[in-house]
Formats: structure tokens, C-alpha cells, sequence
């Protein structure tokens, strides 16, 4: 009977952890925080369900890289295009 009960009990906590999202890699949550930060409504600046567990610092890299993509700033490759940037800070000084 202590079997039965303990192999029920985890495969409960075994589908548990899938629904909720524990089976994910770090790159997995990174890449669905990514996406959500994407999604994101103008002007929302609430941290997405989807970027709980993410560390600081890269939740930090991951708003900033939205930012600069959503200025326009990034080259064709999606990486920091500094010409881009200055281009645009020049356009707006004018």
C-alpha cells in the first residue's frame, strides 16, 4: 500500500512540474521571457509571468536588447549597431 501511494504521489509532482513549466531549460524560460517582453503592450512595464526565474542580470539584458531593437538600433543581424544609434540621436538634435 506505502508503494502505491508513494508512486502516485510522484507522478502527481512529476505532472505537476511539467504543467508548470520546471521540465524547461534556462534557455527555454530565457527565450519565452524574450518573446513576452515582445509582446508586450506600449508603455507596459510589468515584469511577464514568463520571465519569473530569469537572474537579474540577464532579465536586464533581455529589456534592453527589446529596447534597442524597438529604437531601431539594432543592424540586420540583431546586434547593438552603434551608426544606427548616433544616426538617430544626430537626426533628433537637428
Amino acid at each position: 500500500m506505502r508503494i502505491r501511494t508513494f508512486v502516485t504521489a510522484a507522478a502527481l509532482l512529476v505532472g505537476l512540474a511539467t504543467l508548470t513549466g520546471c521540465g524547461q531549460s534556462y534557455e527555454e524560460k530565457t527565450e519565452a521571457c524574450l518573446t513576452a517582453l515582445k509582446a508586450r503592450a506600449d508603455g507596459d512595464k510589468g515584469k511577464p509571468a514568463e520571465c519569473e526565474g530569469i537572474k537579474r542580470s540577464d532579465y536586464v539584458d533581455l529589456v534592453m536588447s527589446v529596447a534597442m531593437d524597438d529604437l531601431g538600433w539594432t543592424g540586420d543581424d540583431g546586434r547593438f549597431d552603434k551608426n544606427r544609434m548616433l544616426e538617430d540621436l544626430t537626426e533628433d538634435g537637428k
